[in-house]
């Protein structure tokens, strides 16, 4: 049977859904296609994380019919923990899944198995976060001497120091420009494309972003909004994501560029 490869962030992976072996937009896909789900996708992915699980893809997954590309937003960063050995290098088997959701421990109510874990050459060790996240940790869990052990979430950066942590939160309120980044992340998801395209894997870039449009061909794209979605369809576990509602608009509309009839 051949592979149907997802990668993408929270939306890709199914948050918002009670049942993430059925109901996200990739499963739905799978079962409709008669392919095998294969699904690299994780909770607080950045895009330069989703680039790297494309191409962890393309090195190790064989049989690919069809791959999905989903962009995430574009304020998002990663790093490597300060103990984290030099060699290391920034590829999918050094992304840390087993911390996030929802593969890791108290971080969503329905979990799935990392899939990663059965590689020898797993070693997780790179954060990526939302901005949004960090200056949470250092404003609710630091600046208020909250015990970081009562935070299932924030337990990844419980090995960080705090001065790091603080310094983080600082570059995003002095430096950070999100008209720059976006054209990084942007970057990083075309050559996702261009590599997809040289190994002839049929793919589709997720994505709401119109000026993709100049460097990936339509045939290879797919106007979703996932914020638009996780308004008209919001989820009941308040993650802020869409319901499976959501996902079948979704599903739906990646039928619709298939080619495919829907019922």
């Amino acid at each position: 049977m051949k592979n149907l490869v997802i990668c993408g962030d929270s939306f890709s992976v199914g948050i918002g859904c009670h049942d993430l072996h059925n109901e996200p937009y990739g499963s739905l896909l799978a079962k409709k296609l008669g392919l095998n789900l294969i699904n690299l996708a994780k909770g607080s992915s950045t895009n330069l994380s989703i680039s790297l699980q494309v191409k962890h893809a393309v090195d190790n997954i064989p049989d690919i019919e069809l791959l999905i590309v989903g962009n995430t937003c574009y304020h998002r960063t990663e790093w490597f923990p300060e103990d984290a050995r030099e060699d290391r290098e920034a590829n999918n088997l050094n992304v840390n899944y087993h911390q996030y959701p929802p593969y890791g421990e108290g971080t969503y109510p329905y979990l799935l198995e990392n899939p990663m874990k059965d590689d020898p050459r797993y070693r997780g060790e790179m954060l990526t976060e939302n901005w949004y996240g960090v200056i949470d940790y250092v404003e609710n869990i630091l600046d208020k001497h909250n015990n970081i052990n009562e935070s299932t979430y924030f337990k990844k950066f419980k090995n960080e120091r705090p001065e790091r942590m603080r310094l983080l939160k600082q570059y995003y309120l002095e430096f950070f420009d999100g008209r720059i980044q976006r054209q990084y992340d942007m970057a990083v998801i075309i050559k996702s494309h261009v590599l997809l395209k040289n190994r002839g894997i049929k793919h589709f870039v997720l994505t709401n972003d119109n000026e993709f449009n100049l460097y990936v061909p339509n045939e290879n794209l797919v106007d979703v909004d996932w914020g638009k979605l996780s308004q008209m369809y919001p989820d009941d576990l308040k993650s802020l994501h869409t319901s499976w509602e959501g996902q079948k608009v979704v599903y739906e509309t990646i039928l619709r560029k298939l080619n495919r009839p829907i019922i």
